[in-house]
């Protein structure tokens, strides 16, 4: 029970941090207090990523609904955050839009390697944009903090930068995750009709 008590706190505190950030709003001064609450929300959502899957496995609860509830509430946490950033202009709307087609296809490919009795499981590609995406967050936040008040210059350049490792690690992981489905496509392709 308290596996899904932290997935689904996931949701709250993605949905207090866009709320907050949207509150904000484009051109609004981001003061160094609410910077640093909206990292700790960040970091606050993240770690119930984590420590879901710890109080699970620790209580014997690990279960298929578990599975399927923990990368949804992960997707639906991350594009709020990242669409709350986009809607303040403190990154590039091809983040978050690249993001949802990635989670789209994603469980698309889940879908053709469960009816091919394949596995569905996390691949590695995933786990690491799921650290530069959940980890990506604070440090948007930083660096509209650091625009505002040090480097507006600097603060571009790494935001460029950010927004390129988002969108590139996010891409890598889609290509990963519709090449393991090939096989499975493949299979589905092979099937007589009925």
């Amino acid at each position: 029970m308290l596996a899904y008590v932290l997935t689904l706190s996931r949701l709250v505190l993605a949905g207090a941090f866009a709320g907050w950030v949207c509150a904000v709003g484009p051109g609004g001064r981001l003061s160094l207090a609410t910077g640093v609450g909206l990292c700790l929300l960040a970091i606050a959502a993240e770690l119930t990523d984590i420590f879901d899957g710890v109080a699970a496995r620790a209580a014997g609860t690990v279960s298929e609904l578990g599975g399927i509830l923990d990368p949804l509430v992960d997707s639906l946490g991350r594009l709020a955050m990242y669409f709350a950033l986009a809607y303040a202009r403190w990154v590039t709307w091809a983040v978050p839009l690249v993001m949802t087609a990635r989670d789209i296809i994603v469980a698309y490919t889940r879908v053709v390697n469960a009816m091919t009795g394949r596995k569905t499981s996390a691949r590695f590609s995933g786990k690491i944009k799921a650290i530069i995406q959940g980890g990506g967050v604070p440090v948007l936040v930083a660096l509209e903090w650091m625009r505002v008040a040090l480097d507006p210059l600097w603060s571009a350049r790494l935001l460029a930068f950010g927004t390129a490792l988002l969108v590139a690690v996010t891409l890598w992981s889609l290509a990963d995750y519709v090449a393991g489905a090939v096989p499975g496509v493949r299979a589905l392709l092979g099937r007589k009709p009925r």
